[in-house]
Protein backbone atom coordinates (compact mmCIF):
# COMPACT_ATOMS: atom_id res chain seq x y z
CA UNK A 1 0.00 0.00 0.00
CA UNK A 2 3.11 2.57 0.92
CA UNK A 3 4.31 1.70 -2.23
CA UNK A 4 1.05 2.36 -4.31
CA UNK A 5 0.93 5.73 -2.39
CA UNK A 6 4.77 6.37 -3.55
CA UNK A 7 4.17 5.33 -7.25
CA UNK A 8 1.01 7.51 -7.27
CA UNK A 9 3.05 10.60 -5.69
CA UNK A 10 6.08 9.79 -7.95
CA UNK A 11 3.76 10.31 -10.91
CA UNK A 12 2.41 12.96 -9.88
CA UNK A 13 5.22 15.07 -9.48
CA UNK A 14 6.47 13.54 -13.41
CA UNK A 15 3.41 14.87 -14.88
CA UNK A 16 3.57 18.22 -13.06
CA UNK A 17 6.93 18.92 -14.07
CA UNK A 18 6.49 17.78 -17.87
CA UNK A 19 3.41 19.64 -18.19
CA UNK A 20 5.18 22.74 -16.82
CA UNK A 21 7.95 22.91 -18.96
CA UNK A 22 6.31 22.51 -22.07
CA UNK A 23 2.92 24.38 -21.17
CA UNK A 24 5.63 26.94 -19.87
CA UNK A 25 7.21 26.76 -23.94
CA UNK A 26 3.33 27.10 -25.20
CA UNK A 27 3.03 29.93 -22.96
CA UNK A 28 5.39 32.13 -24.86
CA UNK A 29 4.96 30.78 -28.20
CA UNK A 30 1.05 31.75 -27.42
CA UNK A 31 3.17 35.78 -26.56
CA UNK A 32 5.20 35.66 -29.47
CA UNK A 33 2.62 34.60 -32.10
CA UNK A 34 0.41 37.84 -30.24
CA UNK A 35 3.60 40.31 -30.71
CA UNK A 36 4.14 40.48 -26.99
CA UNK A 37 7.90 41.45 -25.32
CA UNK A 38 9.40 38.84 -22.98
CA UNK A 39 7.11 40.27 -19.81
CA UNK A 40 4.19 38.73 -21.98
CA UNK A 41 5.99 35.70 -22.52
CA UNK A 42 6.84 35.26 -18.59
CA UNK A 43 2.76 36.07 -18.03
CA UNK A 44 1.51 33.24 -20.60
CA UNK A 45 3.98 31.27 -19.37
CA UNK A 46 2.90 31.36 -15.84
CA UNK A 47 -0.71 31.20 -17.00
CA UNK A 48 -0.82 27.98 -19.54
CA UNK A 49 1.53 26.26 -17.11
CA UNK A 50 -0.22 27.12 -13.70
CA UNK A 51 -3.90 28.72 -13.93
CA UNK A 52 -5.51 24.76 -14.73
CA UNK A 53 -3.87 23.54 -11.70
CA UNK A 54 -4.45 26.06 -9.11
CA UNK A 55 -8.47 26.28 -9.79
CA UNK A 56 -8.35 22.36 -9.79
CA UNK A 57 -6.47 22.70 -5.99
CA UNK A 58 -8.98 25.13 -4.81
CA UNK A 59 -11.96 23.14 -5.83
CA UNK A 60 -10.01 20.05 -4.59
CA UNK A 61 -9.98 21.86 -1.02
CA UNK A 62 -5.77 21.83 -0.81
CA UNK A 63 -3.01 24.10 -1.24
CA UNK A 64 -2.29 25.39 -4.35
CA UNK A 65 0.58 23.09 -5.99
CA UNK A 66 2.81 26.75 -6.82
CA UNK A 67 2.55 27.84 -3.29
CA UNK A 68 3.56 24.80 -1.82
CA UNK A 69 6.36 24.41 -4.22
CA UNK A 70 7.63 27.42 -6.07
CA UNK A 71 10.32 24.84 -7.90
CA UNK A 72 6.60 25.18 -10.01
CA UNK A 73 7.69 29.32 -10.14
CA UNK A 74 11.15 28.92 -11.07
CA UNK A 75 10.83 26.68 -14.02
CA UNK A 76 7.30 28.52 -15.23
CA UNK A 77 10.06 31.85 -14.98
CA UNK A 78 13.43 30.13 -16.90
CA UNK A 79 11.51 28.19 -19.60
CA UNK A 80 9.18 31.61 -20.66
CA UNK A 81 12.19 33.67 -20.72
CA UNK A 82 14.54 31.13 -22.43
CA UNK A 83 11.91 30.51 -24.93
CA UNK A 84 11.49 34.09 -25.66
CA UNK A 85 14.94 34.72 -26.02
CA UNK A 86 16.11 31.75 -28.30
CA UNK A 87 13.26 32.55 -30.90
CA UNK A 88 13.88 36.27 -30.69
CA UNK A 89 18.03 35.61 -32.03
CA UNK A 90 17.21 32.85 -33.91
CA UNK A 91 14.21 34.09 -35.60
CA UNK A 92 15.61 34.26 -38.90
CA UNK A 93 15.75 30.42 -39.12
CA UNK A 94 12.06 30.07 -37.26
CA UNK A 95 9.48 31.35 -39.27
CA UNK A 96 5.48 31.50 -38.31
CA UNK A 97 4.49 28.46 -39.92
CA UNK A 98 7.00 26.62 -37.84
CA UNK A 99 6.67 28.63 -34.31
CA UNK A 100 3.03 27.79 -34.58
CA UNK A 101 3.82 23.70 -35.54
CA UNK A 102 5.96 24.34 -32.32
CA UNK A 103 3.20 25.60 -30.44
CA UNK A 104 0.79 23.06 -31.65
CA UNK A 105 3.64 20.08 -30.55
CA UNK A 106 3.70 21.42 -26.96
CA UNK A 107 0.29 22.45 -26.53
CA UNK A 108 -0.54 18.85 -27.06
CA UNK A 109 2.12 17.39 -24.49
CA UNK A 110 1.10 19.92 -22.03
CA UNK A 111 -2.04 19.06 -22.69
CA UNK A 112 -1.34 15.84 -22.19
CA UNK A 113 0.77 16.03 -19.06
CA UNK A 114 -1.90 18.22 -17.19
CA UNK A 115 -4.80 15.66 -18.02
CA UNK A 116 -2.90 12.93 -16.34
CA UNK A 117 -1.59 15.27 -13.59
CA UNK A 118 -5.54 16.18 -12.63
CA UNK A 119 -6.42 12.57 -12.74
CA UNK A 120 -3.88 11.62 -10.32
CA UNK A 121 -3.82 14.45 -7.41
CA UNK A 122 -7.62 13.63 -7.90
CA UNK A 123 -6.66 9.84 -6.77
CA UNK A 124 -4.48 11.71 -3.78
CA UNK A 125 -6.93 13.14 -2.84
CA UNK A 126 -9.49 10.25 -2.75
CA UNK A 127 -11.85 11.41 -5.25
CA UNK A 128 -14.18 8.93 -7.16
CA UNK A 129 -13.69 8.35 -10.65
CA UNK A 130 -15.98 10.88 -12.16
CA UNK A 131 -14.13 13.71 -10.59
CA UNK A 132 -10.67 12.47 -11.48
CA UNK A 133 -11.92 12.92 -14.88
CA UNK A 134 -13.10 16.38 -14.89
CA UNK A 135 -10.47 17.79 -12.75
CA UNK A 136 -8.08 16.14 -15.04
CA UNK A 137 -9.88 17.73 -18.45
CA UNK A 138 -9.87 21.16 -16.66
CA UNK A 139 -6.40 21.25 -15.48
CA UNK A 140 -5.09 20.27 -19.65
CA UNK A 141 -7.76 23.14 -21.15
CA UNK A 142 -7.58 25.80 -17.93
CA UNK A 143 -4.40 27.82 -18.30
CA UNK A 144 -4.43 27.31 -22.18
CA UNK A 145 -8.51 28.84 -21.96
CA UNK A 146 -6.89 32.26 -20.09
CA UNK A 147 -3.63 32.76 -22.08
CA UNK A 148 -5.80 32.62 -24.72
CA UNK A 149 -8.41 34.97 -23.87
CA UNK A 150 -5.12 37.28 -22.34
CA UNK A 151 -3.49 36.94 -25.72
CA UNK A 152 -6.69 38.12 -27.71
CA UNK A 153 -7.09 35.16 -29.57
CA UNK A 154 -10.49 32.60 -29.97
CA UNK A 155 -9.28 29.88 -27.24
CA UNK A 156 -8.06 26.39 -28.80
CA UNK A 157 -11.11 24.49 -26.28
CA UNK A 158 -13.78 26.47 -28.38
CA UNK A 159 -12.58 25.67 -31.65
CA UNK A 160 -13.27 23.57 -33.65
CA UNK A 161 -10.47 21.24 -33.68
CA UNK A 162 -10.75 18.49 -31.11
CA UNK A 163 -9.05 19.52 -27.76
CA UNK A 164 -11.23 19.16 -24.44
CA UNK A 165 -12.33 15.32 -26.51
CA UNK A 166 -8.60 14.54 -26.34
CA UNK A 167 -7.84 15.22 -22.44
CA UNK A 168 -11.63 13.87 -22.07
CA UNK A 169 -10.69 10.25 -23.59
CA UNK A 170 -7.07 10.39 -22.19
CA UNK A 171 -8.15 10.70 -19.07
CA UNK A 172 -11.14 8.39 -19.07
CA UNK A 173 -8.22 5.69 -20.54
CA UNK A 174 -5.85 6.21 -18.28
CA UNK A 175 -8.44 5.28 -15.52
CA UNK A 176 -10.02 2.72 -16.61
CA UNK A 177 -6.45 0.89 -17.26
CA UNK A 178 -5.48 1.33 -13.81
CA UNK A 179 -8.77 0.43 -12.51
CA UNK A 180 -7.62 -3.35 -14.64
CA UNK A 181 -4.48 -3.19 -12.83
CA UNK A 182 -2.43 -1.98 -15.51
CA UNK A 183 1.04 -0.54 -13.62
CA UNK A 184 -0.02 3.42 -13.87
CA UNK A 185 3.55 3.96 -15.49
CA UNK A 186 2.31 1.93 -18.40
CA UNK A 187 -1.11 3.31 -18.02
CA UNK A 188 0.11 6.99 -18.06
CA UNK A 189 2.68 5.93 -21.37
CA UNK A 190 -0.07 4.64 -23.11
CA UNK A 191 -2.83 7.50 -22.20
CA UNK A 192 -0.18 10.05 -23.40
CA UNK A 193 0.63 8.43 -26.12
CA UNK A 194 -3.26 8.63 -26.76
CA UNK A 195 -3.63 12.03 -26.11
CA UNK A 196 -0.24 13.58 -28.16
CA UNK A 197 -1.50 11.16 -31.42
CA UNK A 198 -5.17 11.68 -31.12
CA UNK A 199 -4.18 15.77 -30.81
CA UNK A 200 -1.73 15.98 -33.24
CA UNK A 201 -3.65 14.11 -36.12
CA UNK A 202 -6.72 16.22 -35.53
CA UNK A 203 -4.86 19.18 -36.50
CA UNK A 204 -3.37 17.13 -39.22
CA UNK A 205 -5.82 16.09 -40.97
CA UNK A 206 -8.46 18.79 -39.53
CA UNK A 207 -10.71 16.20 -37.55
CA UNK A 208 -13.40 18.55 -36.49
CA UNK A 209 -17.16 18.70 -34.71
CA UNK A 210 -19.62 20.33 -36.80
CA UNK A 211 -20.99 23.54 -36.06
CA UNK A 212 -24.52 25.13 -36.89
CA UNK A 213 -23.44 27.88 -39.99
Amino acid sequence: MIHHIYEINYLLYIFMICGVITSSISGALRAIESKMDITGAILLAFLTSNAGGTIRDIILGTTVFWIKDQFYIWITLIIGSLSFIIIYFEKQFIGRIKIHTLLIVTDAMGLAAFSLAGVEKSLVMGQNDITAILMGVWTAIGGGIIADIISNRIPLVFSQELYITVAFLGAICYLTLINFSVIHYFASVIAALLMILLRLYSVKYKWKFPIIP
